[in-house]
Formats: structure tokens, sequence, C-alpha cells
């Protein structure tokens, strides 16, 4: 399997960042972060200091950060079944698109995704050498019962691919049965078989949902990696500055939880703010914006001492074209260049994530294989 070697461009300084740090602090204290219909998740950190007030949660980030550097792992082993991936060992890892309801394939015929076209793009990353992990729910079986589908994208992974994988965040049970499955239920110091997106829900709220999944895999001993998605002028402020120091608090929350729960468990975290247009009313992808978001966003996320996430070649493109090359690429050399130590969406995204594409799926890997 081919890596790539940590690099890190400083795109702050120490005082710049502190700013950031210190308004993201701030707004913990003043404003706080809503943790929607958890009440366990509210009492857990009512234990460390928070003031409650109904689902709202203020607390001094001071008491988050001594518990993340005080417990989470700087860095930890992801297993696959025959390969397994040292994240914060200074390598660069990739993985592939996440969550497509929609396909583009090699015959360009466009759809809803079903259970074959699940095989064929894990297959895919199986045989890639430069793709780390085999990733989970590249696209949605459409063709399977809701109930069943995150069974059913298990076998596929076990089948055809022997890289390491993420778990299904559909809800609790889905998490737990996958886990129950691979017998992936037991905490083991510095590893983690499953790996589990999650997100908070800008501005400075985590849904109920994610937060039962995030207490779910830290009481089976597996990862999470916990993401701030945020929408420049939508779901942020207008500014990267600002965005960063909203998706920060959003972030200390998400990750001291998973060391008040399990101490020591397998943790990843992500900074993500691109701009929204507000004539298309949509998120718009690969700029520049965006790309000094991610190279601040993964210092920050450095300073606390935990492996990092970046994404890859994202778009906001409808066709594989060269607004998608461009798009993808600027996002792509910021997180390599910050020195992300896991890439995700590295390959086959197309329409801001709403389908996948296998040519391009294909043109991306070979890309990462040369940039790499």
């Amino acid at each position: 399997m081919q890596t790539f070697q940590n690099a890190n461009y400083p795109l702050l300084d120490d005082t710049q960042l502190q700013k950031i740090e210190n308004m993201s602090d701030r707004i913990l204290k003043e404003v706080g972060v809503t943790l929607k219909d958890d009440p366990q998740s509210l009492a857990v950190l009512q234990r460390v200091g928070a003031q409650i007030e109904g689902q709202n949660a203020r607390i001094d980030a001071a008491t988050l950060r001594e518990i993340i550097q005080r417990n989470a792992p700087s860095e930890f082993t992801w297993k696959g079944q025959h390969t397994n991936l040292q994240l914060g060992s200074g390598e660069t890892y990739y993985a592939p698109m996440f969550g497509a309801p929609n396909i583009r394939r090699e015959d360009d015929s466009y759809g809803q995704t079903n259970l074959k076209d699940y095989q064929d793009l894990v297959t895919l990353c199986q045989q890639s050498a430069i793709m780390g992990s085999s990733g989970f729910l590249l696209c949605i079986p459409h063709d399977v019962a809701e109930q069943k589908r995150h069974l059913a994208m298990l076998d596929a992974h076990l089948t055809h691919a022997s890289k390491p994988i993420m778990g299904t965040v559909l809800n609790e049970q889905a998490l737990r049965g996958v886990a129950g499955e691979i017998k992936a239920t037991d905490f083991v110091p510095g590893e983690c078989q499953l790996l589990h997106m999650i997100n908070s829900t800008p501005p400075l709220t985590y849904q109920s949902n994610p937060l039962k999944c995030l207490r779910a895999a830290a009481e089976l001993g597996q990862g999470s990696l916990v993401t701030s998605y945020m929408m420049m002028g939508a779901t942020s402020p207008v500014t990267v500055s600002d965005s960063l120091a909203q998706g920060l608090a959003e972030l200390l929350i998400g990750v001291a939880l998973t060391q008040l729960y399990q101490p020591g468990v397998a943790v990843a975290g992500g900074l993500f703010a691109t701009p929204f247009s507000m004539s298309k009313m949509l998120p718009a992808f690969g700029t520049l914006e965006s790309h000094f978001a991610m190279l601040a966003g993964v210092q920050l996320i450095k300073r606390l001492g935990i492996v990092s996430r970046g994404d890859g070649l994202i778009t906001s493109a409808k066709v594989h074209d060269q607004q998608a090359n461009s798009e993808g690429i600027m996002q792509l050399s910021a997180a390599q260049l910050a020195g992300a130590d896991l890439i995700l969406h590295s390959a086959g995204w197309l329409e801001n994530g709403r389908c996948v594409d296998i040519k391009k799926m294909q043109y991306d890997i070979e890309y990462l294989s040369i940039k790499a």
C-alpha cells in the first residue's frame, strides 16, 4: 500500500491560532452547544462542570482540553482483516467518498445506486494501492431494505476487501449490529476496528442520533471521527477564522465526550468550512476560503494532540470536467499540505456529494497515486 509522508504547511502562527482558540473558548462559555434529545450526554458534561439549561451546555473549554489531552491517543491502529493503518504516525492515508445516493456508471448511465454498485466500489478500493480504507456507505444500496442495508454493506466489505472499514451511523442499533458481526465489541488501548463518522449540526448543535452513535462506539471501544462541516454564511459565520472558532467549539464537545465514555478510545477530529452560495443555495466546494479553512483547521486539531481528518477531491461539479478537477485539487492540496492523517472523500465525489462517478473514482485514484 502506498502512503503519503505527512507534510505540514503552517498557514497561521501561534498568535493567530490562539486568537481562534480564545474565541472558541468564549463561545463555549457564553453561548454553549445544544445537545438534542440526549439527556445522558448532558448529564455526563454536567458532572465535569458544564452548566445545563434545557438542552444547552456551557462549559469552560479548559476542562474539555484537559480531558482530551489527558486521555485521547495521539495515534492509533485502525485494524482491517489483513491490513492495518497507523493513524497519527506521520503518514497520510486515503479513504473513498461517503454517502452518495446516485451513481454515474462506466457506461454513463445515471440513477440510484444499488448493492451491485456498492460491491463494485468496494472492489475498486481494494484493488487500489493508494486507498488505505474501503470506507463504508460509499453509496446507498437502494435495492436492499433499509433495516438490512448496514449488514449488506458490511458483507460487501468482508467479501470483497481486507482493508480497514468505517462503521455505520444509521442508528445505534445498526452500529452495534455491525460491531457485533465482526466482534468489535471490546476496548483495546491504541486500536479500533471501526471508525464512525460523527458530525455535529452547525451552528453549535449535535442531533440525538450522532450523540447516541458516539456513545455506543466509545462503549464498544471503537473509534469516532468527530467533524464540524460548516457552510460559511449559512451554518457558520461568513469569515474563515470565525467559522473555525465555531467549529472548534463543536469539536471540543464531541471529542471530549468520547473520552468521558471510554478514556483512551480512538478518536480523530475534522474541521471543514466552505462558502455557501446564496444564488444557488448550495455549498461551493473547492474555493480559496475552503483551502485556507482546511489548512488552519488541521493546525487547530493537531494542537489538541489528536489524529486529524482532511477532505479530498470534492467538487460542486455535476460531471467530471475541468471544474471538478480544479475544485477537487484545491481541496486535496490543502489537506495534503496541512498533513492531515486521514483524507476522506478522496475519490469518486460529484454533485456536492450526491453522486459517485465510477470513472471519476478511477481517475481520482490514479491522480492520488501520482501526486502522493
